[in-house]
């Protein structure tokens, strides 16, 4: 038999924000199959490694045919990657597929500890750089889901993030 559909998602976890948990949503069953092989290439050409390292050669991470998911430690900040899972026979491709994912929920745990301090500090948000700064803060988020779920621009999505990572890195000027 062979699978009819092949597919993969991806999630974070609000447990271990670096995480994210890998699961074939295939339909169909080939018992040929041995292993799969993820790659995850980034925005700048590298490809992102189990613990968050970095390769400039293409480099799979193993994904044993028998786990329906698999969580791997694999981001250091919100990130935007192109993500191939190849099903394999060996070493042979059985199936292939890729999908651009955005994984953006540090920028969504920053938002939000954020709003907690404005509940805090209330006369915070009178402060006119503080706002607009967060507006953008969020409208960068906005624009790198955007860029991925309707123009498949890993390169928009990932300058967006790019952007709220710095903003993270420098907070006390910002917020």
């Amino acid at each position: 038999m062979a699978l009819t559909t092949v597919n993969f998602t991806t999630s974070e976890s609000l447990g271990t924000l670096s995480d994210v948990t890998f699961t074939d949503a295939s339909q169909g069953s080939d018992n040929t199959l041995t292993i799969r092989k993820i790659y995850v290439r980034l925005a700048n050409g590298n490809y992102l490694l189990q613990g968050g390292n970095q390769a400039s050669t293409r480099t799979a991470i193993d994904w044993s045919i028998s786990d329906i998911s698999t969580t791997i430690d694999l981001i250091r900040v919100s990130t935007t990657a192109s993500v191939q899972v190849d099903w394999m026979n060996g070493s042979t491709i059985v199936y292939t597929k890729t999908l651009l994912q955005t994984w953006d929920l540090y920028d969504y745990v920053f938002a939000l500890q954020l709003i907690a301090g404005q509940t805090a500090q209330p006369d915070m948000i009178q402060d006119q750089n503080y706002y607009s700064n967060f507006f953008m803060f969020i409208t960068n988020i906005f624009n790198a889901e955007t860029a991925n779920t309707y123009g498949s621009d890993i390169y928009s999505s990932q300058q967006a993030l790019s952007k709220n990572a710095f903003l993270i890195s420098n907070q006390s000027k910002f917020f």
